[in-house]
């Protein structure tokens, strides 16, 4: 669980400062298109930084802050509806799928298992 935790932070800090150092790259990556970058991408590459440091926390004692990890795949699923409605306007490319699947929808199942484990995990120890 923890290795994953800390896979998960390292790998949304890496996003995050792309995003956030990047904005105009990452949107016209990802949109497929050359349209003006909307500021809230910025705001994007933040909160991922956000949830980096969140995950990181988590790492220390998933049994102790399961319910957080809960809270970071239910991030994921509303940050990529978020993204899928609002960013790609519901025209999605290949290059805006993999970044669904990629960044958001891959992580969930896995979070999820973490949220499960650790919670049995506290059920155990009083």
């Amino acid at each position: 669980m923890r290795g994953f935790l800390l896979a998960a932070a390292a790998y949304n800090i890496l996003w995050g400062v792309f995003i956030g150092w990047f904005p105009e790259t990452f949107f016209h990556w990802v949109t497929e298109t050359v349209c003006e970058t909307p500021s809230v991408i910025t705001w994007q590459g933040r909160g991922v930084l956000l949830m980096a440091v969140i995950y990181l926390i988590c790492a220390i004692h998933p049994g102790k802050y399961w319910f957080i990890i809960l809270f970071g795949s239910i991030t994921k699923i509303a940050g990529a509806i978020w993204f899928y409605f609002a960013i790609l306007e519901t025209e999605v490319g290949k290059r805006g799928i993999f970044h669904l699947l990629m960044n958001d929808l891959i992580w969930v199942p896995l979070l999820l298992w973490i949220t499960y484990q650790a919670y049995q995990y506290k059920k155990l120890k009083p």
